[in-house]
């Protein structure tokens, strides 16, 4: 061990003691949940307690040491840190620490909050050594460190996230890798570069390499840089108009073609983003891309990763393949529109999905995700025997209109038929959110079969005179098989309607094909 490296010997009390203070009012315990899997949890029994995991490969190699989630409103390291975790390591050993500033995840905040008043402690990503400060700063940062030191490793990652890409705008170091310059790093770095701007069609949002000052002082990396002697790298994507699932996989991009270098891994993993094996529950891929609803997505992501045997990950367009898609047993299209997602998924994605069905597995579509679903449109996965009322019409002293568009979101009736008690776990009627959802009716699809009614509109929201009449006592949540799949058509909102959420909890549960029921 270094001589700098004996941090652990010096554990300042005082830091101890700030540690109690500054947790025991949250009143959190969330070790039991922390340690599914983990290899241990730093700051155990604490609000801020975050878990870290080890893998190791069965021939020697290099120590890894890779870290998301150190500023709480770049979630996309976090994600991309919990999906790398879960890689097949050859060789060598892989620690991750996903969620650093847990607090600040949950918050959405770049801060630590307990120190959000602060300044000089506030940001993790400055509390670590310095040439001029020996002891780092915070109960997270000496926590870390800690853990750095004890495992020893070869190289440290820690992922980011900026507000703009610094190609155009220099203010801001999004899409980057920076680190202190050195021939191995500035090697490793480049062959990192090659592989994500291959992927990257706009000249403006591609990833340079940063190395004249490298990290920020005060920062993980240039600690480990510097103290450490340990060869590490930020690696920065943008937030700015990007969906955290493109921005997950351009980690994971940068990170597989780096441990594919050091040998602790023999194949591309960049396409493996949760467990491989068998799941005890259901492992659920949102739709998050172009024509989604940033805040229909994190209401569902929410929801469904709140509850009991259910994973959530986020999936784009090139996302979606046989290799991502292989774990999962649902995939999920959320609000927005509907032929955004069909065309940016484009003819080959939608077949991917068609044949995910097929082979056993559901699709759930809601509000868009419902238009996505039906046989209606040249953009449809055509899954689902529904037709749309879509007409447009020229509407006196108005002009020519779209028949989908009733205006702003409302509350509507709803009747659940007795099937659905044993499906969505709801029945009778109830008001539920609408927001331009699909009127349906059955479809012309010679190859589907009909679909079943769960649920009906029995009132509804109109803005021009032709549609009046035309959504009441139509199927408002329907379902059928594919193949040898399931599939759930949902037009309005239970997620975003208080009391119905667990209709979408236990329509996924059946989409896979698991009875389990859920109570509001």
């Amino acid at each position: 061990m270094r001589a700098d490296r004996r941090f652990g010997e010096r554990f300042d009390t005082f830091y101890l003691v700030l540690v109690v203070l500054l947790t025991a009012p949250f009143g959190v315990d969330s070790s039991d949940v922390l340690a599914r899997e983990a290899a241990g949890i730093l700051g155990e029994k604490t609000a801020w307690a975050m878990p870290w995991y080890s893998v190791e490969g069965e021939e020697p190699g290099p120590v890894v040491f890779l870290t998301g989630g150190v500023h709480g409103n770049e979630p996309a390291g976090s994600y991309a840190a919990e999906q790398i975790r879960h890689w097949p390591i050859k060789a060598g050993r892989l620690i991750v620490v996903p969620r650093v500033n847990t607090l600040g995840l949950t918050a959405v905040t770049r801060w630590f909050p307990p120190l959000e008043e602060d300044k000089n402690q506030r940001d993790l990503n400055r509390n670590f050594p310095t040439i001029d400060r020996e002891l780092p700063q915070s109960p997270v940062a000496v926590a870390l460190w800690e853990l750095v030191e004890r495992q020893n490793p070869d190289f440290v990652i820690d992922l980011h996230e900026g507000f703009d890409f610094h190609i155009s705008n220099p203010k801001s170091v999004g899409s980057s890798v920076i680190f202190t310059n050195s021939v191995r790093r500035a090697s490793l770095a480049e062959k990192m570069l090659t592989a994500v701007n291959a992927t990257v069609d706009d000249e403006e949002r591609r990833f340079e390499m940063l190395s004249r000052s490298g990290a920020a002082k005060g920062s993980l990396v240039r600690a480990c840089t510097d103290r450490l002697k340990i060869d590490s790298f930020i690696l920065e994507t943008t937030y700015k108009d990007q969906s955290v699932s493109l921005r997950a996989r351009q980690h994971r991009l940068m990170v597989s073609t780096l441990l594919l270098e050091l040998g602790l891994i023999d194949h591309d993993c960049a396409d493996v983003v949760t467990a491989q094996g068998e799941s005890a529950g259901v492992d659920v891929a949102i739709y998050d891309s172009a024509g989604a609803s940033s805040k229909g997505i994190a209401n569902l992501s929410r929801l469904l990763g709140r509850s009991d045997g259910i994973s959530v990950v986020r999936i784009g367009p090139s996302d979606i393949n046989v290799k991502v898609l292989k774990p999962f047993e649902v995939v999920l299209f959320p609000g927005g529109s509907g032929s955004k997602q069909g065309r940016a998924i484009g003819e080959e994605g939608r077949e991917v999905v068609r044949d995910f069905v097929k082979r056993g597995n559901g699709v759930v579509g809601i509000c868009a995700g419902a238009f996505l679903c039906s046989s209606h449109y040249d953009w449809s996965l055509r899954v689902i025997n529904t037709a749309v009322f879509n007409k447009t019409i020229d509407i006196p002293g108005v002009g020519r209109k779209s028949m989908w568009y009733r205006g702003t979101a409302q509350n509507v009736q709803m009747e659940l038929e007795g099937a659905a008690l044993s499906i969505l776990g709801k029945s009778g009627d109830v008001m539920v959110r609408y927001q331009n959802g699909p009127v349906i009716s059955a479809g012309k699809a010679t190859d589907l079969p009909m679909y079943t009614p769960l649920a009906w509109f029995r009132s509804e929201v109109s803005k021009y005179e032709p549609q009046k009449g035309t959504m009441i006592n139509t199927p408002a949540i329907v379902v059928a098989d594919f193949g040898k799949g399931r599939v759930l058509s949902v037009s309005p909102h239970p997620e975003a309607t208080p009391g119905l959420e667990s209709i979408i909890v236990n329509g996924v549960r059946w989409a896979a094909g698991h009875a389990t029921l859920s109570e509001d």
